[in-house]
């Protein structure tokens, strides 16, 4: 039986963009929310915010993985 293995990163870099208070997904897959200073340090809303982007990670995340889960199984009955 095939093991997985699940790799989470989660990064806080300072930038020059604009405030997004929504998730955007990217061409690579990543979703990045960016947030202003006074949200970076607190410690509470910097949580909330790093939850607010992991969800649609995790969903994107597990919808390609069950996606490519139910392709090798396809293939392994033809």
């Amino acid at each position: 039986m095939a093991k997985y293995k699940i790799k989470v990163n989660v990064e806080l870099v300072e930038c020059d963009e604009s405030i997004n208070s929504e998730p955007m997904k990217h061409d690579n897959g990543n979703f990045t929310m960016t947030i202003s200073e006074q949200d970076a340090i607190s410690i509470d809303k910097c949580e909330s915010f790093i939850l607010r982007t992991a969800y649609p990670t995790i969903r994107d995340a597990i919808s390609e993985h069950l996606t490519e889960i139910s392709k090798k199984s396809r293939r392994k009955k033809q």
